[in-house]
């Protein structure tokens, strides 16, 4: 099977990206929707107008979910943008069209964002095991907040490969346009 152009394992990949994008899109919205809820039920139970809210949204709204549900965004948003970029790169390995200057582009914004995600996942740890702290729940391992940090090497590594690789298609790019100047 041929790995470009119409018809080849990019164009299933493609597929297989488009399809994966609106699932995102679907997830994103529906998290969204639950966090606006749980905001306003939050809001809601904490002026105290009206009747009590039902037992079993107090229950949700005491879980762990309200916590971890703007990192669990932040994800969704992370990969919703990621596969959306590898969606671009798809489309001109279907052209048959690899190196073009855009591809580079798409790469280091792919890294980019893999790397603000794990900041963003470094802070929400920090802040979540405060919470934690502060509210007389034990923190995973013990009962008093330990500062430590924990690296994702593999998370990291793929940024760097990544850097790497949209230098190799902005140079393969350059290459391509001084060969077609030519004779």
């Amino acid at each position: 099977m041929r790995t470009l152009g119409p018809g080849s394992l990019a164009s299933i990949l493609k597929l297989l990206l488009d399809i994966l994008i609106y699932g995102l899109w679907a997830l994103l919205g529906l998290t969204s929707l639950i966090m606006i809820l749980m905001m306003f039920a939050g809001l809601y139970r904490l002026t105290g107008i009206g009747p009590e809210l039902p037992g079993a949204l107090l229950q949700f709204l005491k879980m762990d979910v309200a916590l971890a549900l703007p990192l669990a965004i932040a994800a969704i948003i992370a990969l919703t943008f990621i596969v959306d970029r590898l969606r671009r790169i798809f489309a001109t390995l279907i052209a048959g069209d690899p190196f073009v200057p855009e591809n580079a582009g798409h790469l280091r914004a792919i890294a980019i964002a893999i790397a603000i995600y794990q900041l963003i996942r470094y802070a929400a740890q920090g802040v979540i095991a405060l919470v934690f702290t502060f509210f007389g729940r034990s923190v995973e391992g013990g009962a008093s907040l330990e500062p430590g940090f924990t690296l994702n090497l593999g998370a990291w590594f793929a940024v760097l490969t990544l850097f790497v690789l949209s230098e190799v298609f902005r140079e393969g790019a350059r290459l391509r346009e001084e060969q077609k100047l030519t004779i």
